[in-house]
């Protein structure tokens, strides 16, 4: 099986080596060259930490057509925020069958990239999934280098339409073990852990990342008053499950699932993972910790949240500061269920769920408690 990774930073370097110390083929894509010079010039990726070892790559290009050629699996490894103008980009070079899997898809983004590619090439057969957290805990390293901290001990994934998740799993799962097959796409999408984390840990450390202080992002940033913040932002998250039938949203949960602690509540979760020990902050407020996961991740949220007629005013609030902090309207770049045009596969969701014939009543109703 041959594979193309797009992405050249911590994820795709940490995907590419451990692609390669499998033995299979590996292309390796980044739009700039300034990434994967380096790479190019050794022609293998260096990894220390989980991999060791320096570890061959077949292809390393900047022209996204040669890259994809021939490839069976194409594994996205940028921020979701790109998600967007790639899939437009690889639409004209995609051919039948592939598999694309996005590394994560943060919220809704299978479902941005069929919208694109179903646009732009018609009933071409390709299967897109993507899963709700990076399988590896990673730092890109200068010149071609990576360490690899963590390769989680299992990662949730869905496809869109749903229909296609056992066929990617049964075609991965040799690979990817780690690869859990979720059939409801909702519940990996909806669990977007860096919309819940990374915003609001960067929000209130704002100062200190905009002086470029140097801290521990999570072990010194994620305080227990900062994390109390997080409590009730899951629980917003929640009263939105609430309403899909979804399982409760469960940061702790995830840890025990991912990282194999045990504790009850977010800050102690934090404070044990160990992979998050030496993690240092952004030094600057243009990080993806905002530019991602807010308008990929946060905003979507919200925007369901409208629709379902379900008030949101801690998320609401971190979207408006941290557009103004970041210069940016973060609602109107972001995705949302209209642009996505998805409102009547969630209403399909709730009548099935509540039995509700009246939508437009029911959601006057949940405004009203």
């Amino acid at each position: 099986m041959r594979f193309c990774v797009i992405g050249a930073g911590n994820g795709g370097r940490a995907f590419a080596a451990y692609l390669s110390s499998k033995g299979h083929p590996v292309n390796l894509y980044n739009r700039s060259y300034t990434k994967i010079s380096d790479i190019k010039k050794k022609g293998a990726v260096k990894a220390k930490g989980k991999i060791k070892g320096s570890f061959p790559i077949d292809l390393i290009r900047i022209d996204l057509e040669l890259a994809i050629k021939d490839v069976d699996v194409i594994l996205v490894v940028i921020p979701a925020s790109g998600h967007k103008d790639l899939a437009k980009k690889i639409a004209p070079y995609l051919t039948q069958d592939q598999i694309i899997l996005l590394n994560p898809g943060r919220t809704f983004g299978a479902i941005e990239f069929h919208g694109i590619i179903t646009r732009e090439r018609g009933n071409l057969s390709v299967f897109i999934a993507e899963t709700q957290t990076l399988l590896f805990t990673s730092r890109q390293l200068k010149k071609n280098k990576v360490e690899i901290l963590k390769i989680k001990d299992s990662v949730d994934f869905s496809a869109f339409p749903e229909k296609n998740t056992f066929f990617i799993y049964d075609t991965l799962k040799d690979v990817f073990p780690q690869l859990n097959p979720v059939d409801d796409y909702l519940e990996v999408t909806l669990r977007n852990i860096g919309m819940l984390l990374h915003p609001v840990i960067s929000l209130l450390n704002a100062g200190s990342m905009n002086i470029g202080r140097e801290f521990k992002f999570y072990k010194e940033g994620a305080t227990s008053r900062i994390c109390e913040v997080l409590e009730f932002v899951q629980l917003e998250i929640n009263k939105i499950f609430n309403v899909l039938g979804l399982k409760q949203f469960g940061f702790c949960e995830w840890v025990k699932k991912s990282y194999g602690v045990e504790k009850k509540n977010i800050y102690d979760a934090i404070q044990h993972v160990k992979s998050y020990e030496n993690i240092k902050a952004p030094n600057r407020l243009n990080t993806r910790y905002f530019t991602e996961d807010v308008p990929t991740g946060l905003v979507p949220l919200a925007s369901l949240g409208d629709f379902l007629g379900i008030n949101t005013p801690i998320i609401n609030s971190i979207i408006n500061l941290t557009s103004i902090l970041c210069g940016t309207d973060f609602k109107k770049e972001g995705r949302t269920i209209d642009k996505l045009e998805i409102k009547e596969l969630i209403t399909r969701r709730i009548v099935k769920e509540h039995e509700i014939f009246d939508l437009e009543l029911w959601q006057k109703s949940e405004m009203d408690i």
